[in-house]
């Protein structure tokens, strides 16, 4: 599956880059879909968040995303960091006392409040004190009411005029006392994408019955992201995002659930499941991916090296990776997670004991039974042994799987 988004620079007056704005998009079409707002919301921060690169996205600099009432109202804006978002404020949102008092919040953490599409018709006079950023469709307003924006707020605000599609455009707004530019003349949006894999159905059932307990337990936590690749994967991408890394190699799923934080981790969970639940869905490639995983933590505890075990248990559970994602964007992937030397050796190198460990069950899913038994006394196994935890982690796949009875319809209750 493919995921994308949009960027569009904007400018200074001495026409360097200030930051991008970014945009949603669910195609290689650069325009806005037919979506509903609060999704396109939810979806863009989901996807820079726990897919790109926020960092590589704007090359450090700011990051402007539009945020409906429903966004603005919930955790969301939380989940980035104020150092380096603003937050748009979209023209049609409605003002009343619960919503501003959260934006004052949010400008108390620190966060940058812009007014997108702002025409100066007294909507929002309650919360201009709170505002850093004005944003003008320069291309759609007169002459004199573009000037009379410009000249009120330039001493007190940041002005950006958007639709600046010429010279003239440009000149004009410099002249209004405008600070900061986009448009066409400067550039127009650019489509992004990257490839990204799903999280199975039944994942999203458990994921949502914890998450809405008043204090999710960590362990269940883990327990339900260890058994599903997918989520495995997102968990370790957001980890390794600047907001939390903080140098830690991460050896398991509670520990980067530790080093998130429960509020941050309900926060996160929340996220994914208030995606789109109509994308196709790895249910059997993901539960393959999970019987490998426990196959593998399994053998390496009665193999006597515990020490193991739990890298083994990813490297079973990202055995998968490229069957889901493509050999090339698998590998960029898992470099991309810090998740140790070991891991990408075993799967793409194909060295090592947990290699080893690995063909042993992939062989075994193909019946070739010589390699499974020259592994097994190889390592002084008995011959029953291979069998036996197979049909244990089997088992234990077939209990995380038969959790799916929950309908995407019945997720928001």
């Amino acid at each position: 599956m493919k995921i994308y988004l949009a960027r569009q620079p904007i400018y200074t007056k001495s026409r360097s880059l200030y930051g991008y704005e970014l945009l949603y998009r669910n195609s290689e079409q650069n325009f806005f879909p037919n979506v509903n707002a609060d999704l396109a919301t939810r979806e863009l921060s989901y996807n820079v968040l726990s897919e790109f690169d926020f960092s590589a996205l704007t090359g450090g600099h700011m990051g402007l995303i539009n945020f409906t009432k429903e966004a603005l109202s919930s955790d969301l804006p939380m989940l980035f960091h104020p150092s380096n978002l603003v937050i748009e404020i979209l023209e049609n949102v409605m003002l009343d006392d619960t919503l501003e008092e959260r934006l004052r919040y949010l400008k108390s953490e620190n966060y940058i409040l812009a007014l997108d599409d702002f025409i100066d018709d007294g909507a929002y006079d309650s919360i201009i004190p709170l505002v850093d950023i004005i944003k003008v469709e320069y291309g759609l307003l007169t002459d004199a009411k573009r000037r009379e924006i410009g000249q009120k707020y330039k001493a007190s605000k940041q002005l950006i005029a958007e639709r600046i599609e010429t010279e003239e455009d440009f000149k004009s707004a410099l002249h209004d006392g405008y600070s900061l530019f986009q448009g066409y003349y400067f550039s127009r949006p650019t489509v992004l994408s990257k490839s990204t894999v799903n999280i199975a159905s039944s994942s999203y059932a458990q994921l949502w019955r914890e998450a809405s307990k008043e204090s999710p337990d960590f362990d269940v936590l883990a327990d339900i992201i260890k058994a599903d690749v997918a989520l495995t994967y997102k968990l370790f991408r957001l980890i390794n995002t600047p907001l939390f890394y903080r140098g830690n190699r991460i050896a398991s799923i509670k520990q980067a659930l530790i080093l998130l934080g429960i509020k941050e981790t309900k926060r996160w969970i929340m996220l994914l499941l208030l995606r789109d639940f109509s994308k196709q869905e790895n249910d059997q490639i993901t539960k393959q991916a999970l019987t490998r995983a426990v196959f593998m933590e399994k053998l390496f505890d009665c193999m006597g090296q515990s020490s193991l075990a739990q890298t083994a248990y990813m490297v079973g559970l990202f055995s998968c990776l490229e069957v889901l994602m493509g050999e090339e964007n698998a590998l960029s992937a898992l470099a991309s997670l810090e998740v140790g030397p070991e891991i990408s050796e075993a799967l793409f190198k194909k060295e090592g004991i947990l290699h080893q460990a690995l063909n042993c069950i992939q062989c075994y899913e193909k019946q070739q039974w010589s390699t499974v038994e020259a592994f097994a006394s190889a390592q002084h196994l008995d011959e029953q042994l291979i069998p036996s935890l197979y049909v244990q982690a089997l088992s234990y796949a077939d209990e995380i799987f038969a959790a799916q009875q929950a309908a995407p319809e019945d997720k928001t209750n």
